[in-house]
């Protein structure tokens, strides 16, 4: 995958090459040979364009290209995410579940939806209790199933 964009990156063009079959190559990886992708791995791994700082989240909400290094969702079909922590704040929130249940457009939720202040609540608390790791996907879908049952039904793949 690295060479990949070292040749588009010196051609200046991907020459017809599909980049996001990276992408589905790490899931066949991890779904049906059951190889565990280490999370940092570039491009690849559940960590790769993550980030836990909430104004960078809030980055995200409103203009992507600044602090996105690329475009990961076009390229790669994986869109900058957010690991939701104390960090995260509402922007952080918000994005995760943009991202999570793929809203787009007027579907968004925003920072000031009750739905991400309830769970920026929940997270506070967790934290202010001594928790140090972040929240996981599941917890966050818990919550979600939780404090707006129906929601986002059929909307995750």
């Amino acid at each position: 995958e690295a060479m990949v964009f070292e040749y588009a990156a010196l051609r200046g063009t991907t020459d017809g090459m599909d980049t996001t079959v990276i992408t589905e190559i790490a899931e066949y990886f991890e779904k049906e040979i059951g190889y565990e992708i280490p999370p940092m791995t570039p491009f690849v791994g559940k960590n790769f364009n993550v980030t836990r700082a909430g104004i960078h989240a809030d980055g995200l909400l409103k203009v992507d290209e600044i602090y996105n290094i690329f475009n990961t969702e076009k390229l790669l079909n994986r869109p900058a995410m957010v690991a939701i922590t104390n960090l995260s704040g509402l922007a952080g929130i918000a994005h995760w579940i943009n991202s999570r249940y793929k809203l787009k457009g007027d579907k968004k939720i925003e920072k000031r939806d009750p739905l991400v202040v309830k769970i920026k609540e929940w997270v506070d608390a967790e934290y202010e209790g001594g928790r140090v790791s972040a929240i996981s996907d599941e917890e966050l879908e818990e919550l979600v199933n939780q404090y707006a049952p129906g929601r986002f039904d059929g909307v995750v793949e």
